[in-house]
């Protein structure tokens, strides 16, 4: 990381330790000056773009950060290895780390604050000063938190999903390379007979009177040419037709029945956005995790901020393998290069086929370039 990269905080509080201060320099963050007031335990960390105040206790903490056009209260308790955190809107987040003691609840704030400040979501910024505290604990280094056993454990409260739930069914991995995303039966079937071997039908009307129909023609295709034909969200309908997967958002997995979709032998992808996300998919052992959105996108209004190629392949080096990648957002021919460079294993494309002027020849290039590693010549420069 540059030094122009680097941001500027200022702490104000009671005995942090100066190897944490230091370690923070790591993260993108320089100390600016830190005081001891041996009176108060409470953490005041001054940022760039507003105010993020933690008064510790040994087992609860409040944060508050306010923003010129925000002001959101989060309240988190760390009990026995675990920080719950309760959320604006009465949503209550769980973080299990094995690492999270009462001295070092400072510390955690201290890298708290520089994950906000580097622009990550609460929620994402509070997994990576957990697994940061279990990186300092261990000593193994100031850096950026890499490995996955360094983590926590994420999930909501009403979360339905169990550890110990079997893994769902594999994909077969040499097929996974482009993700042509669809909306119809008829883009559906152009893609297939380009070659592509993995597909998604992405049907947003539920109220469809012709849903059902389509779904079975969908699954029929993929029979057809041996491919993974993934249909979005109607779990239900995958399950009675009898697909061979389903893919859900963070949003879908709260109301799906997982164990049903397991046990009918469906393979599931999952969507997330972020590291909270992705770690809380772990939970389901799934047959793949997406990655994005890695750019801007117009295909659907999407909550999160785009991911960029840099915490994109964070998120790869993350996963390490554990489970298939695919990347998706905004990706067209241009970009494909530099997302296929962060070692993701597959691309998902919407626009840069359905909008390109020759859409066969687009999907002809695009599979070639995921496949042979260089840039497609297809007319699909519009993004997803």
């Amino acid at each position: 990381m540059t030094t122009t990269d680097v941001k500027q905080i200022a702490f104000h509080d009671a005995g942090f330790k100066s190897s944490v201060l230091d370690n923070t320099r790591h993260l993108g963050c320089r100390v600016l000056h830190s005081t001891t007031d041996e009176t108060q335990n409470q953490c005041c960390i001054e940022l760039l773009h507003g105010e993020l105040t933690l008064k510790t206790t040994m087992e609860t903490w409040r944060f508050v950060r306010k923003l010129e056009a925000e002001s959101n209260i989060y309240q988190a308790q760390c009990l026995n290895n675990q920080v719950t955190v309760h959320l604006p809107g009465q949503r209550i987040a769980h973080f299990q780390a094995d690492k999270l003691t009462k001295v070092n609840q400072n510390d955690l704030a201290v890298a708290l604050a520089c994950f906000i400040e580097q622009g990550y979501e609460h929620l994402d910024a509070m997994t990576l000063a957990l697994a940061w505290l279990t990186q300092q604990a261990r000593a193994a280094g100031a850096g950026w938190p890499e490995d996955r056993t360094w983590f926590p454990r994420t999930s909501f409260a009403d979360d339905h999903v169990i550890a110990d739930e079997a893994e769902f069914n594999p994909i077969r991995k040499e097929l996974f390379t482009l993700y042509p995303v669809v909306d119809t039966v008829e883009w559906l079937a152009l893609v297939l007979e380009q070659g592509v071997t993995t597909t998604q039908l992405r049907i947003k009307d539920p109220n469809d009177p012709e849903l059902k129909q389509k779904i079975q023609q969908a699954i029929a295709l993929g029979e057809q040419y041996g491919a993974q034909v993934f249909i979005n969200d109607y779990w239900q309908l995958a399950i009675e037709l009898g697909a061979y997967g389903v893919h859900l958002g963070q949003e879908d997995i709260e109301v799906a029945d997982l164990s049903a979709i397991q046990q009918a032998g469906l393979r599931l992808g999952i969507s997330t956005h972020g590291y909270f996300e992705i770690m809380r998919a772990f939970n389901l052992k799934p047959s793949y995790i997406a990655l994005g959105h890695i750019f801007p996108t117009v295909t659907k209004d999407m909550p999160s901020q785009p991911q960029g190629l840099t915490r994109l392949d964070q998120y790869v080096e993350l996963i390490n393998g554990a489970y298939p990648t695919v990347a998706i957002g905004g990706i067209n021919a241009e970009r494909l290069p530099k997302v296929k460079a962060t070692g993701v294993d597959s691309i998902a494309l919407v626009t840069a086929i359905t909008r390109a002027n020759d859409p066969k020849a687009a999907t002809q290039s695009l599979l070639k370039a995921v496949i042979n590693d260089v840039q497609g010549e297809a007319d699909a420069t519009v993004c997803e």
